[in-house]
């Protein structure tokens, strides 16, 4: 079957999630070997073990599968750090040092950073690509820690005048003197030893700014 004539068939009904699954976690290895410029759709259906027109039946073309799998990615990733925002322990200190752990780990994974780089690549072309990682990326992302840390300002456990601009901050702390170095390729798979050490200091120096002033 050709491209042309997959690209014809009528839509079908809901994808199955485990259907889903099975062709966004095909598409995203090809998408990580390959790049996006180089991946074709063959490729993505073998590597899925679906045919094409099962593709083609739910995704457009090559750049909304992208899409689907950056969304899906992040996705999972939110989540986590969502649940961890979502069930407090009582001390904000470890909470900020959990969810800056976490969220290290993720910046710093091999397929998170392979993916952002096939992204920067194609955002001239694309640019849509780059919106979809901005606002369900570092957006969303600063909204449920700035959703986080109001609360806590409301139970007296911060002080701050604006809980956008701290999220924002405290994420940007976090990042500290590590992530740059792994974006470039200087450092790779940093221990969890190195990442709790960025992240103690990333929580240190907000507390002194944010935390609530001594009696």
């Amino acid at each position: 079957m050709t491209d042309k004539s997959a690209k014809t068939l009528a839509p079908s009904g809901p994808l199955p999630p485990a259907k889903q699954r099975q062709i966004l976690d095909g598409a995203r290895q090809v998408f990580l070997d390959v790049g996006f410029e180089r991946a074709c759709m063959d490729h993505i259906a073998a590597r899925a073990e679906v045919s094409k027109a099962t593709i083609y039946n739910h995704f457009h073309d090559k750049k909304e599968l992208f899409l689907a799998c950056i969304r899906e990615h992040t996705r999972v990733k939110h989540e986590a750090l969502a649940a961890l925002l979502g069930s407090p322990s009582g001390d904000v200190e470890q909470d900020l040092q959990r969810f800056g752990e976490t969220l290290m780990g993720f910046l710093t994974t091999r397929d998170g950073l392979a993916l952002r780089r096939i992204i920067l690549a194609d955002i001239s072309r694309f640019p849509e690509l780059g919106r979809v990682l901005f606002e369900e990326g570092p957006i969303a992302l600063r909204h449920r820690l700035a959703a986080y840390l109001q609360a806590q300002a409301g139970a007296g456990a911060l002080r701050l005048e604006d809980a956008q601009l701290a999220a924002y901050q405290f994420i940007l702390l976090c990042q500290g003197d590590l992530y740059l170095p792994v974006e470039f390729g200087m450092v790779r798979d940093p221990p969890a030893e190195r990442i709790q050490e960025a992240v103690r200091g990333a929580v240190r120096t907000f507390l002194r700014a944010y935390g609530p002033q001594p009696r």
